[in-house]
C-alpha cells in the first residue's frame, strides 16, 4: 500500500493501516524535525516494525530579516516572512 501523507510518500505492507502508518510518520517526524523527509517504507518484520525514512540530502539555509538558518527553525512570522516572498526571475 502506499499513502501520500503530508507531502510524504509512505509505502507500508500489507496489514500497516492508514492511521498506524500516520503515527510511525507522526513519530518519525519529531525524530528529526530539522530534516525534509521525502518518503518511508514500513515493513513488518515478524512482531516488528522497520521503518526506513529517505530524507531530503540538501539543505536549504534562508536569510530573513538578519537571521541564517533553515526553514524549519523559523519561528511562524520568519516562515510567513519566506512564504510572502517575491521571487524575482
Amino acid at each position: 500500500m502506499v499513502y501520500e501523507l503530508n507531502g510524504v510518500r509512505v509505502s507500508c505492507t500489507e496489514g500497516i493501516s492508514e492511521q498506524e502508518a500516520t503515527a510511525y510518520l507522526q513519530g518519525q517526524l519529531q525524530i528529526m524535525p530539522h530534516k525534509t523527509l521525502l518518503a518511508m517504507d514500513i515493513d513488518l518484520d515478524g512482531d516488528s516494525v522497520v521503518i526506513q525514512p529517505h530524507y531530503d540530502t540538501i539543505v536549504r539555509v534562508r536569510r530573513i530579516t538578519g537571521y541564517l538558518s533553515t526553514l524549519p527553525r523559523f519561528n511562524d512570522a520568519k516562515k510567513q516572512e519566506a512564504h510572502d516572498r517575491v521571487a524575482h526571475l
